[in-house]
C-alpha cells in the first residue's frame, strides 16, 4: 500500500529561502508532505498551539541551521529552537542539518549580535551532541542530502504515515461504522423521547417574540463608553446568526454575530432619542454570562446542536450548526412571502447607491 509522509521543516526563514524551497522539492519528489512555518506565523500562543499540532501529526521533523539563530520569544528562546526542543519532548524521529561552514555564510544572512552569535553556537552544539549530523554549504547539496537521509529514515524509524482513503477502511471497518452509525441513530431517538417526556416543555420557554432585556457596554459618536438597556426578541437574534449557522460556524463567528445583533438593537434604540447619534460598533461589549444564556437558551429550544463536520486533529475550536429545528424556524421568519397576490421584492426604481436595513436583518 502506497503510503505517504508528513516531514515538518524547522529553521529560519528570511535567510533560507532558496534552502528551504530546495528542501521542499525533494521532500516532494519522495511523495512526501512538506509542513512548516510558511504556513503558519510564529508570533503567538495560539499560533504555538498549532504548531505543536503540526509536529504532533508530523511522521518525521527535519532541522536545518545556517547563520542565524532567529527570531525570539519573550524568554530568549528562538521559535525554531523551541521547536526542536518540543519535537525531542515527545520523541518524534529527528533527522538535522547543520552549515558546514559558517565563518562563510554572508554578513546579511548571519546573526549580527554577539548574543545572538553565542546562542546560535550553544544550540549548534546541543543539535551536534544529540544526533548525527549532515552538514551543507549550497541548496543543491542540501537538497541531495534530505533526499537520501529521508529514505534511510524512513527504513530505521517506520512510520504509519497518510494512506489514500480508498485503503483506509476495509469491508469489515465499513459494515461496523454502519452499525455504529444505526446505535448513533437509535440513542438520539432514546433521548429525544425523554426530552419530550421530562418536565421541561419548549413552549414554557422564552422564544419567537418574546423579549429579553441585557445591558451591552459601548461608545458611540456622542456619548463616551457606558452601559446601556438594550432589549431584543429570539427571532430577531436568529435572523442574524442563524444563516452563519447553516453550514457550520466556529463559537468565535457565532459571538461575533451576536455582537451585531446586539450592536444593531443599541442603535435602533438609541436613535430614537437623537438620529444623528451612532454606536461605535468596535466598542460594543456583550457580557460573557448573556452570550452563555443565549447558547443555552438556543440549545433549549432545540434550534442549535455542536457541530459534525470532520476538521484537522490540530482544530480545537468549538463548532455549533443549525438544527431541523432552528432551521425551520429561521425558514419560517426570515423567508420572502407573497403580498397581496404578488411577491414581495426590492423596487427596481430604488436609486443606486441608496437602500434600507431592518433592524430585524442582518447587517455585515
Amino acid at each position: 500500500m502506497d503510503r505517504r509522509h508528513q516531514v515538518f521543516i524547522s529553521s529560519t526563514f528570511s535567510d533560507l529561502k532558496q534552502e528551504r524551497a530546495e528542501v521542499v522539492q525533494a521532500l516532494l519528489e519522495l511523495d512526501c508532505f512538506p509542513a512548516g512555518m510558511e504556513i503558519f506565523p510564529a508570533t503567538s500562543e495560539g499560533a504555538w498551539d498549532l504548531i505543536k499540532g503540526v509536529i504532533d501529526d508530523s511522521d518525521y521533523y527535519l532541522l536545518v541551521v545556517g547563520g542565524r539563530y532567529g527570531s525570539t520569544e519573550m524568554s530568549g528562546l528562538s521559535y525554531t529552537e523551541k521547536e526542536y526542543d518540543y519535537a525531542v519532548s515527545i520523541g518524534k524521529p529527528i533527522v538535522a542539518f547543520l552549515h558546514g561552514n559558517p565563518g562563510a555564510i554572508s554578513l546579511e544572512r548571519s546573526e549580527q549580535s554577539e548574543a545572538g552569535r553565542e546562542r546560535l553556537a550553544a544550540f549548534r552544539s546541543r543539535v551536534e551532541a544529540a544526533h548525527h549530523c549532515k552538514y551543507w554549504c549550497t541548496p543543491d547539496e542540501l537538497g541531495g542530502k534530505v533526499s537520501r537521509s529521508i529514505v534511510a529514515l524512513r527504513k530505521t524509524h517506520p512510520s504509519d504515515g497518510w494512506v489514500p482513503g480508498a485503503y483506509a477502511t476495509d469491508e469489515n471497518s465499513r459494515v461496523e461504522v454502519a452499525m455504529l452509525r444505526a446505535r448513533v441513530a437509535e440513542l438520539e431517538a432514546q433521548l429525544n423521547r425523554k426530552l419530550e417526556e421530562s418536565n421541561m416543555s419548549v413552549a414554557d420557554l422564552s422564544s419567537g417574540l418574546d423579549e429579553f432585556e441585557t445591558d451591552v457596554y459601548f461608545k458611540t459618536s456622542k456619548q463616551a463608553k457606558k452601559w446601556h438597556r438594550v432589549n431584543f426578541c429570539w427571532d430577531q437574534i436568529l435572523k442574524y446568526v442563524g444563516p452563519t449557522l447553516l453550514p457550520e460556524c466556529s463559537d468565535e463567528e457565532f459571538v461575533e454575530k451576536l455582537h451585531l445583533c446586539f450592536a444593531h438593537a443599541a442603535e435602533a434604540r438609541l436613535q430614537k432619542e437623537d438620529k444623528e447619534d451612532k454606536v461605535d460598533l468596535g466598542s460594543v461589549i456583550l457580557p460573557h454570562v448573556i452570550v452563555d444564556a443565549i447558547k443555552v437558551q438556543f440549545r433549549a429550544l432545540g434550534y442549535m446542536v455542536p457541530g459534525t463536520k470532520r476538521r484537522a486533529v490540530s482544530d480545537r475550536k468549538t463548532y455549533w450548526k443549525l438544527s431541523t429545528v432552528g432551521e425551520a424556524q429561521l425558514l419560517k421568519i426570515q423567508a420572502i412571502r407573497k403580498e397581496g397576490g404578488r411577491e414581495k421584492a426590492v423596487s427596481s426604481k430604488r436609486k443606486k447607491g441608496s437602500g434600507s436595513f431592518s433592524r430585524g436583518g442582518n447587517r455585515t
